[in-house]
């Protein structure tokens, strides 16, 4: 295909693919045959292959960077915990945001996996909070003084009823409490495990810990099944339909008119690409393959409907996604 386009069709450049498998054969072919190629994956590596290869698309690398600067620059985390599906997309995700977080002074205090199919979550779960196991009784005594402690400076009369019926020490044995040593929780996974997994967290007395997660998780679904409790979560998108700005909405419409469903972030970069190629071409001064894949190196002017898009010496896009988060009974962006 990539041949076809360069020798017949004498194209500048080509737009895509998409999947990680023909976008690596097609961005090997287009830099042996010195055609500009934009792809869309978001395969590790693929503009390592040669300076005609762009990519203009969100990486995991992106979704994790701009989650944690703003988690812990901003909102004071430091420490957290993975809760991953066992399959390339989690492992990939889970070993990603550990790298991260320990690169920014961070520390992952509690990481647990289950499997893609599962529905019942509680051996994780449990896990992460030290409910699975018996607990040794070194941990219960030292358990049972912070308990003490903090009833200590809430009232004198609750110190007081504990340490004479011991009341509050016989209740921690029958029912012991979650031991939550993490600011928030990292699910990389879909909007339909999330709305299965993120109940069964309260279930055992996990409270107002806020969750992470990625683009996956952009989905009006999420909010109407499991709104309750992911409030505060926080999660990147590459594109949000919802935009107050104009050419967003201008997009939105137009998407909506032709095709009668709403645009994803495929959709929009998509159209994004092809209006930078269409202003770059329209300067005039485009004649040749190398003079376009000069333009894209040099270009920084462009903004379209997920941003503003410029290239690095890599051919990466430098462009961050927004960051979304739940609150009430809709998404909102977050400054």
């Amino acid at each position: 295909g990539v041949e076809e386009f360069a020798e017949k069709e004498k194209v500048v450049a080509i737009i895509g693919p998409l999947a990680s498998g023909p976008a690596t054969a097609a961005v090997k072919k287009s830099q042996e045959l010195g055609v500009p190629i934009i792809t869309f994956t978001q395969k590790v590596g693929i503009t390592s292959e040669g300076d005609m290869v762009f990519r203009n698309f969100l990486t995991p690398k992106k979704e994790v960077e701009t989650l944690l600067k703003k988690s812990m620059n901003e909102m004071g985390m430091s420490r957290f915990g993975i809760f991953y599906p066992d399959n390339p997309y989690g492992r990939f995700f889970m070993n990603i945001f550990w790298d991260k977080v320990d690169e920014m002074g961070g520390t992952i205090t509690a990481i647990e996996s289950y499997k893609e199919d599962d529905t019942d979550f509680a051996v994780g779960i449990k896990k992460m909070v030290g409910l699975y196991y018996p607990r040794p009784e070194s941990v219960v005594r030292m358990l049972e003084e912070m308990k003490m402690m903090e009833a200590e400076q809430e009232t004198a009369d609750s110190t007081v009823q504990d340490e004479e019926t011991g009341e509050g020490i016989e209740e921690e044995e029958k029912e012991p409490e979650p031991i939550v040593d993490f600011d928030a929780v990292f699910i990389p996974d879909n909007h339909q495990q999330v709305a299965l997994i993120a109940p069964q967290f309260p279930f055992y007395n996990v409270f107002n810990v806020p969750f992470l997660g990625t683009s996956l998780w952009l989905s009006h679904e999420l909010i109407e099944t499991t709104g309750d409790y992911v409030q505060g979560a926080i999660f990147p998108a590459g594109f949000y339909l919802d935009s107050d700005t104009e050419d967003v909405k201008e997009f939105v419409k137009a998407y909506q008119e032709n095709f009668q469903t709403d645009p994803g972030a495929l959709a929009a970069n998509g159209y994004d690409t092809i209006k930078l190629i269409k202003e770059l071409l329209n300067k005039g001064n485009i004649e040749t393959r190398r003079d376009f894949q000069r333009e894209l190196f040099h270009n920084d002017a462009f903004y379209g409907v997920t941003g503003k898009i410029s290239f690095d010496q890599q051919g990466e896009v430098e462009k961050d996604p927004v960051l979304l988060t739940v609150y009430g009974k809709s998404l909102h962006l977050l400054q």
